[in-house]
């Protein structure tokens, strides 16, 4: 399994919300593929600039084809257009997994 986990902070509160309508799109198509167990991306509570990413994936062969896809090349030509003043995202290997709560 991976996690798939970042921020990325916008230049200004307009530019995030661009990014996060075209992102709509994007998480509803990426919810159909297969391996894909979660793919999100929301308003961080604490700055109204910073966008967090989470995704869960079965695999890298999974994540390999998300990249592959046309929605993913749509979101990667507005995310091209968008003005981050800083980003960072990290993918996780995860070797096991219990519950919390």
């Amino acid at each position: 399994m991976l996690i798939v986990a970042g921020k990325a902070k916008f230049e200004t509160v307009e530019e995030m919300e661009k990014l996060l309508t075209a992102g709509q799109a994007m998480i509803a198509e990426t919810h159909k593929e297969a391996g894909c167990q979660d793919y999100t991306y929301s308003r961080d509570i604490t700055d109204d600039r910073t966008m967090r990413i989470w995704e869960l994936w079965d695999d890298q062969a999974a994540l390999d084809f998300h990249f592959q896809t046309a929605h993913m090349s749509a979101f990667q030509a507005a995310l091209g257009d968008a003005k981050i003043a800083e980003v960072s995202v990290k993918i996780y290997d995860v070797s096991g997994v219990r519950d919390l709560l």
